[in-house]
């Protein structure tokens, strides 16, 4: 009988086994993780299980934001051609594989001082140099130079930032461990080891200068922004994983793995925290917060609310011992950011969030797209607002007032215009909205239609969204092109980005009809801020080639571009001025006859002059005490 019943209990017996076995993978798929206290394991972990999303992520700039200096990583031209700024001269060299910038005063050639590059920052729009000093070795320091890689030139930070003339050789030199480390890397700890001291001096009133006194010893499970800094540290997740059953099971079933971050599957303000941990600006929330920051670094971790953890930078933010408005300038009137690496913030204010299903990546893919953004073909289109649009993307006629297939009607450039400055150029406006004229330009902030329609005044501005979209007609204008009132009278972010606009969306205003702008361009070369002489500049040289390229070809337009390749919007002063001495006789022996009449409102008279007694009233408008302004990054 025994013999009989034995093939079924050991039936039963491998049945139950197999049960029991399938339960402990279920329990091992289904086991949670404490991101706060895991553990960093590197992208390298990551690329056996992953190799298509480790290859798509590789391919970014996130990966590159910050590496070691090598023959691969470094982008400048190391060829000892002496850069000369704000009184010093640096000769960026390479000596075997090893790059240096070599300083010299700038009035004798006195040789100064040799420093080596040890890391680089940036590898799409600009790079920047790293170094150490033998008396804080643990630190290290940013370096006054950067690499333009669109302009292919080296550029001083001074030109870099929305700064005046007026700053010091070294204004925007800063230590990587007490910053830039944050944002740039995963797995941080800046490890600053004197921060108690540092306090304690401090409250004893003593003098403390944080970049000569502050002491790292900084450490980053892997230089550039990898895997883990979006889904969390994966060393439990990597160990877990080991398990080739549980990895069947979630393959199965398509569950989602619990010991790692799916950011596409977490809810809203989750989703929106991923990004906002370095795409929003944001402080402590107090003195023993900072001291966690700067000592072992923040606390957050993807899957979490960024605000349990952080205070997003807002206009009236405040910091201890700083000015109160520390942050304010940062934002337009309304609060709208007019910078980069607020992007959380602008999103957050946006009407879109009501769709609960609205985060980041309703529009960006980190494994997808062109690098460049990282967004997809498709949404780069008005595809991206078909979901809770679709009427007025499939018929926008009606409500855009232009073409259906002409830049009037792309939905990015009316409700996400560039007016956010950073890394020296303009972004898109994060803060989703829709433009209401009269409401934007008595407050000076920039208004989406002025962008490409630079050669008409606020009257026009205010009839037409008065027929558009019935917004009300104010009693007050001044009747002047209101790009030019921008440049001449705004403060510094709203003079750059109107000589920036100057320069772009020429499928909607043809450069012909641009050459009103010149003389005011030219004027523009003489502005106090390196920024905003150079987006004239660059401005003036689109004109003066789009014109070539529409067959409106004029010999003096090609004698100005003569004249303009020897600016230098951060040269000397005095150098400076030679070119503008030609531009102005270049101006007096032209003959405008040939040019299109100057349009109404244009601050020129019929023969091109400048209406000088209206721009000067703008100016020194620009010049008041409340516009002269610093807006860092």
């Amino acid at each position: 009988m025994i013999k009989k019943l034995f093939p079924w209990m050991m039936l039963i017996l491998f049945a139950l086994v197999l049960i029991w076995f399938w339960q402990k993978q279920i329990e091992s798929a289904q086991q949670t993780v404490d991101f706060a206290e895991a553990d960093y394991v590197g992208s390298a972990e990551c690329k056996d299980c992953h190799k298509n999303r480790h290859r798509s992520w590789y391919d970014t700039y996130h990966r590159t934001m910050t590496q070691e200096a090598s023959d691969l990583s470094v982008l400048g031209d190391f060829n000892g051609q002496p850069q000369t700024y704000w009184g010093y001269t640096i000769r960026p060299i390479n000596k075997d594989g090893r790059y240096y910038f070599s300083y010299y005063d700038a009035n004798n050639q006195e040789f100064l001082n040799e420093i080596e590059i040890k890391r680089t920052v940036g590898s799409r729009r600009y790079q920047q140099y790293l170094a150490q000093t033998e008396n804080t070795d643990g630190n290290y320091y940013r370096l006054e130079l950067l690499w333009h890689i669109e302009d292919q030139r080296w550029i001083h930070l001074n030109g870099a930032f929305l700064d005046s003339d007026d700053q010091s050789f070294s204004q925007h030199t800063g230590i990587w461990n007490q910053n830039c480390i944050f944002c740039h890397n995963t797995g941080i700890k800046p490890g600053m080891n004197n921060y108690n001291e540092l306090v304690e001096r401090s409250r004893a009133g003593e003098p403390v200068n944080v970049f000569t006194d502050a002491r790292f010893d900084s450490a980053v499970t892997e230089l550039g922004i990898s895997c883990e800094s979006c889904h969390a540290p994966a060393k439990i997740h990597s160990q877990l994983s080991q398990n080739p059953f549980r990895k069947y099971y979630f393959h199965f079933t398509e569950k989602q793995d619990p010991s790692i971050v799916h950011p596409n599957e977490l809810d809203q303000q989750a989703a929106l925290s991923v990004c906002g941990q370095c795409h929003g600006q944001r402080v402590p929330e107090n003195l023993d917060m900072a001291k966690i920051w700067m000592e072992s670094g923040p606390t957050f971790r993807p899957g979490q609310d960024l605000e349990k953890h952080v205070n997003p930078v807002w206009q009236d933010t405040q910091i201890q011992s700083q000015q109160p408005d520390i942050f304010a300038t940062r934002f337009w009137a309304d609060g709208t950011p007019r910078l980069t690496a607020y992007e959380y913030q602008g999103i957050v204010q946006s009407a879109c969030l009501q769709d609960n299903s609205f985060t980041c990546n309703s529009c960006h893919n980190m494994h997808g797209g062109d690098p460049k953004g990282m967004i997809e073909p498709e949404n780069r289109t008005n595809q991206a607002c078909l979901t809770c649009h679709q009427d007025m993307v499939e018929s926008p006629e009606a409500h855009t007032g232009h073409d259906v297939d002409g830049a009037g009607s792309l939905c990015y450039d009316c409700h996400m215009p560039k007016m956010t400055y950073g890394i020296m150029t303009f972004h898109r406006n994060h803060r989703i909205e829709s433009p209401v004229s009269h409401q934007e330009l008595s407050i000076e902030k920039p208004n989406a239609c002025v962008a490409c329609h630079l050669n008409e005044t606020d009257e026009w501005l205010y009839q037409q969204s008065a027929n558009l979209w019935q917004q009300p007609l104010p009693s007050d204008s001044h009747g002047m092109i209101q790009s030019l009132v921008e440049l001449h009278s705004g403060d510094p972010v709203q003079r750059a980005l109107s000589a920036y606009q100057m320069g772009q969306h020429f499928e909607s205003l043809p450069a012909k009809s641009r050459l009103f702008l010149i003389p005011h361009l030219l004027l523009a070369l003489e502005d106090s801020y390196p920024a905003i002489r150079r987006f004239a500049h660059k401005s003036l040289v689109a004109i003066i080639n789009e014109s070539a390229a529409e067959n409106f070809e004029l010999d003096e337009l090609s004698q100005l571009k003569e004249s303009l390749m020897g600016f230098d919007f951060i040269a000397d002063q005095n150098i400076r001025a030679k070119v503008i001495l030609n531009t102005k006789a270049w101006y007096k022996q032209v003959d405008f006859t040939k040019w299109p009449e100057p349009p109404v409102g244009s601050l020129l008279y019929a023969n091109y002059s400048l209406q000088m007694d209206v721009i000067d009233t703008l100016r020194q408008e620009a010049a008041s005490i409340e516009k002269r302004i610093h807006v860092g990054e």
